[in-house]
């Protein structure tokens, strides 16, 4: 089983927004992965059980998820070591996740990093879809090496000096910025997901 963590600060509006929206995404975006592939989300001070806010589950119905099940998880040690791809919000999330599990960071970035950077793995990892589980998980290793290599002088897998590696903290406002962060989240995963399986295959329209 491939896991892939998202990260941001209580769990409750960002990271499930993510998770939900990737979770929506996988079955259209990579056809025959979804068995193995499993998305969760964690908050870096989170309140074990507290729900997804109003706005996050306003803005989720939009895209047609219900959010209301959400509770939210504290991030731990174990759930970093545990997971394959680890996607944090924010510049922040990776600070905290390099004191909770040093290790980690290697397999940790943003989510908006990560799309930054997503037509260069694509250049240097093909765009022929993954097939299989063994396929899927050395092609998340692969990325992850090759955004190692970007960012070889560094300590963090993001430019921590801008926040164009952010994905911004709706708490508190308005639910037309709750949407605008759905629709940054939505595009970040557009990016991401021939960066990290290929393209999907074309499907042929019934005559």
């Amino acid at each position: 089983m491939i896991k892939v963590l998202f990260v941001c600060t209580g769990n409750i509006c960002r990271s499930p927004m993510a998770e939900a929206l990737f979770r929506q995404k996988l079955p259209e975006n990579c056809p025959g992965l979804a068995s193995f592939i499993t998305a969760s989300s964690a908050g870096i001070s989170a309140i074990e059980g507290s729900p997804a806010t109003y706005s996050a589950i306003q803005t989720m119905d939009l895209w047609g998820i219900d959010l209301e099940p959400h509770q939210a998880s504290l991030l731990t040690p174990a759930r970093l070591r545990d997971a394959d791809l680890i996607l944090a919000m924010a510049r922040e999330h990776l600070l905290v996740i390099g004191r909770l599990e040093k290790s980690a960071l290697k397999r940790s970035t943003t989510l908006k990093e990560l799309s930054a950077q997503a037509d260069k793995l694509s250049s240097r990892l093909g765009e022929d879809a993954v097939r299989g589980e063994g396929q899927a998980g050395q092609r998340i290793k692969s990325a992850l090496q090759v955004m190692r290599e970007i960012h070889a002088k560094e300590e963090f897998m993001a430019d921590m000096h801008s926040d164009s590696s952010d994905i911004i903290d709706p708490i508190g406002s308005s639910l037309r910025i709750y949407i605008g962060v759905s629709e940054d989240i939505d595009n970040s995963l557009d990016a991401i997901f021939p960066a990290l399986f290929g393209r999907a295959p074309e499907t042929t329209a019934p005559d």
